[in-house]
């Protein structure tokens, strides 16, 4: 079950992704996207992929299923060299035998021991830290492709912490729970800055960067927030699946 819900969800985000970004190109303003096939098409199986993604983290650690995710990017590249026409170098080829191979050594932990709650304050004090440390990096970088892409990937990956530390109490919060509050705002502000960035940038660049960062904040944080395992071989993962998707923004 691992297996088919981590690859099923990345495959369909990449397909997704190429989908959304095709509609974007296409569009003429916000109005016209509602009757672009290629953008509601890549949407839906975008959302189906995400549910498949939310399915895993809620039953596995997700220092383990966020890996996984790094094919996103990788079958972007591809999709995005055969479709769109992107650029598909040595370095590009290299990143993404790289993040194979960080997949296959994270395949063998699947069965690892689940991590726990931790306290709340704890949840919190990672989230603020790397909401400063992504205000640092949008004050260094400034070009637009890069600052999207980083304020994508640190919504996505705090989002995907707040919505583990709630479905460890079995999707049944408290009624008014600021964790919700927090999972919807930093999920819709990373959406609307993917968007962005697919709309001024490169899908190759984008996606890839966005993914790297998602992967790094929700991988630290099952270790800083949930006390998830962390032996030697997933620090090889990580490191391979996150030095694969750095090339991508290197090239």
């Amino acid at each position: 079950m691992f297996f088919l819900l981590t690859l099923s969800s990345a495959i369909g985000l990449a397909f997704g992704n190429i989908l959304v970004s095709i509609g974007l190109r296409a569009a003429n303003s916000i109005g016209s996207l509602a009757k672009n096939k290629f953008w509601l098409g890549g949407m839906f199986l975008s959302l189906i992929a995400t549910l498949l993604y939310y399915a895993a983290m809620a039953r596995y650690n997700i220092s383990l299923v966020q890996p996984f995710m790094a094919l996103n990017p990788a079958l972007t590249a591809i999709l995005g060299w055969k479709i769109l026409g992107e650029l598909m170098s040595r370095k590009i080829a290299l990143g993404i035998a790289l993040i194979f191979c960080g997949i296959l050594i994270d395949g063998t932990l699947a069965g690892e021991t689940a991590g726990g709650q931790s306290s709340g304050e704890m949840l919190w004090i990672y989230a603020g830290a790397v909401l400063a440390l992504l205000a640092v990096f949008c004050l260094f970088f400034r070009k637009s492709e890069i600052t999207d892409s980083l304020c994508a990937g640190a919504g996505f990956g705090l989002s995907a912490i707040f919505y583990k530390s709630i479905a460890l109490e079995n999707l049944f919060p408290p009624p008014i729970d600021l964790r919700i509050f927090a999972f919807a705002a930093l999920y819709i502000a990373a959406f609307i800055c993917s968007q962005i960035g697919l709309r001024r940038g490169r899908a190759l660049f984008v996606i890839p960067l966005s993914a790297a960062v998602g992967l790094i904040v929700p991988a630290i944080g099952g270790l800083a927030v949930f006390g998830e395992p962390f032996p030697a071989q997933k620090i090889a993962v990580i490191a391979l699946v996150f030095a694969g998707s750095i090339l991508f923004v290197r090239e």
